[in-house]
């Protein structure tokens, strides 16, 4: 899980579409993992995704059980490595950040499959995605495969949209104050040391 990131800690009033009762209600009654099903949580980068993966996965871990938490990319670039999917068969949640970052190479977006395929209505996972199941075509080269990988993951989910404005964008304009104003580096304004 990630240092810090607790149910405590997470805003719920900067993500008004989300309620505390709801995701409160979904960690304390956990039927949902013993039964295969999963969370989904879309939205923009730096709403709170990761945030709430690692907060509902500790608590999950505070109840016994075992949870493991990676970057999407880490976890299949290992798994297309060590061919290790029924190692992870261990873990009742897996909770894989940024989905969408995955890449077309054949090799991950098959291992990437065949992991969701593997806990399809046995174990649970927990998916974050800035991007909607519509353009899931960029993690997936094979539009049946896109289907099928959605059609598993959202047969029994919970899907959270979080389409809120950026947390650090909020805090870098916050901290920003008085001075210059920030400027986009184009090629006229990059000077080499």
């Amino acid at each position: 899980m990630l240092p810090g990131k607790t149910l405590e800690t997470f805003d719920f009033a900067a993500v008004p579409m989300l309620s505390k009762a709801h995701v409160s209600a979904i960690t304390a009654g956990d039927s949902w993992v013993g039964k295969g099903s999963n969370i989904l949580l879309f939205g923009p980068p730096g709403v709170g995704k990761s945030h709430l993966g690692s907060a509902i996965g500790l608590a999950l871990v505070e109840k016994g059980y075992r949870v493991l938490f990676s970057r999407t990319t880490d976890l299949v670039q290992k798994l297309v490595f060590e061919s290790a999917i029924a190692k992870l068969d261990k873990f009742h949640l897996l909770v894989l950040d940024d989905i969408t970052y995955v890449t077309k190479d054949q090799a991950e977006t098959s291992v990437l499959f065949e992991l969701i395929s593997a806990r399809y209505e046995r174990r649970s996972m927990l998916i974050t995605a800035n991007q909607p199941f519509g353009e899931w075509n960029t993690i997936f080269p094979d539009p049946a495969m896109t289907l099928a990988a959605v059609d598993r993951l959202v047969q029994h989910a919970t899907i959270f949209e979080m389409n809120v404005e950026s947390y650090r964008r909020r805090a870098a304009e916050q901290a920003k104050g008085p001075g210059r104003p920030a400027q986009r580096a184009t090629p006229a304004n990059i000077q080499a040391d």
